[in-house]
């Protein structure tokens, strides 16, 4: 397995569980926590249930009952409970969970410090080469090494991945706003940007913002924090709060991009996962919820077929229209957050009060998968 994030773990795991000896080789040398929030919905939780953590996700998290979206000014539009499933939904740290998952996994099944270069194919077994010089053979190889996977373009060539004309912007404070509703995920839409926050566990909040943006544009001379307070000052109070009680070095920056969804991912006894396969906007939050869907399907594949072409294929096979639905409604979110002109942006509000029913059904549509 190549990556060791939280789709190649997950899988590592999942597959430790059921007899099989997996081995990630993720290229950074110390893992280091990264300051960024995930919600985990009850089609996520499902798989850590599968997985025996639940309870500890629960332990190190924050369950969430509503997602709330507002006018910038603070004006509830919808609100949709996420509590009405047999499975909780968790706001959790990045880190945290990943530290649930790698620690279950054997140590020496998990090595840093390995950057993979290509991979070779010879009858019935896949050799991996890394730039260290090591070289590695396996009955089956999977490819977990996100957004510009290097798995990816090996088997396909360079295929970039597209820019869809947002920046996001995230940060973690201890600071919680007097404003703040116990169990939300409250959420802004303005003119062309966006923000949301959320409680994590550790007595943490996690913010995230977003705004119309060329790609790689670079930090205003002011600096990242202060862009921020000028961009949202006049926005519901809360908001430029949190960013005030954010230290810069806690901001983390990047642009925004997906791919159109196609097949295939496999070749032979190789396959990708997770972002490498079906990177998605974040409007949805479902981007490590997939990755956590993934891990589970393919092992339950690998599994049923002792041919790992054969599991793969059918693992493609049950995950392609899921995650093709997914990432095109994720898509069609972050288009409407772009909308930027003032009377576009109330019909967008007055559209989404009329359509709080359609809306709920298709947050219970997606949650209510179960891989």
């Amino acid at each position: 397995m190549i990556g060791g994030g939280i789709g190649g773990v997950a899988t590592a795991l999942a597959l430790h569980r059921e007899g099989f000896y997996p081995v990630v080789y993720e290229r950074v040398k110390e893992l280091k926590e990264v300051g960024a929030g995930i919600a985990l919905w009850a089609n996520a939780t499902h798989v850590l249930k599968n997985l025996d953590l639940l309870e500890e996700a629960k332990e190190v998290g924050v369950i969430t009952t509503n997602y709330q979206f507002n006018s910038q000014n603070g004006k509830e539009l919808v609100n949709v409970p996420v509590n009405g499933f047999e499975l909780p939904t968790i706001g959790i740290h990045r880190a945290d969970l990943h530290e649930l998952l790698w620690r279950r996994l054997p140590e020496k099944q998990f090595i840093l410090g390995e950057t993979f270069e290509r991979f070779s194919l010879s009858e019935n077994r896949v050799c991996a080469h890394f730039t260290s010089g090591l070289m590695v053979e396996g009955d089956a190889f999977i490819g977990a090494d996100g957004l510009r996977s290097k798995v990816r373009s090996e088997l396909f060539g360079e295929q970039p991945p597209i820019y869809r004309n947002f920046t996001t912007w995230r940060g973690l404070t201890n600071h919680v706003p007097d404003t703040y509703h116990p169990g939300y995920i409250r959420e802004f839409l303005g003119r062309g940007k966006g923000f949301g926050f959320m409680m994590l566990g550790k007595g943490r909040m996690y913010w995230y913002a977003a705004a119309l943006a060329p790609e790689n544009q670079a930090d205003a001379p002011i600096g990242r924090k202060k862009e921020l307070e000028n961009m949202f000052q006049d926005w519901f109070d809360s908001i430029p709060e949190l960013i005030a009680a954010t230290d810069e070095t806690d901001i983390i920056k990047t642009d925004l991009y997906d791919r159109v969804p196609a097949l295939p991912w496999s070749k032979q006894n190789i396959t990708l996962l997770g972002d490498a396969a079906h990177p998605t906007l974040p409007t949805l939050g479902q981007g490590a919820c997939m990755a956590l869907e993934d891990a589970l399907v393919v092992t339950k594949c690998l599994l049923e077929y002792s041919s790992p072409a054969t599991a793969f294929q059918n693992y493609e096979s049950q995950r392609f229209s899921r995650t093709k639905s997914i990432v095109e409604q994720s898509l069609r979110s972050g288009r409407m957050g772009q909308l930027a002109h003032p009377i576009t942006v109330k019909l967008r509000e007055t559209l989404m009060k009329l359509m709080k029913p359609a809306i709920a059904n298709s947050f219970k549509t997606i949650h209510a998968y179960r891989a």
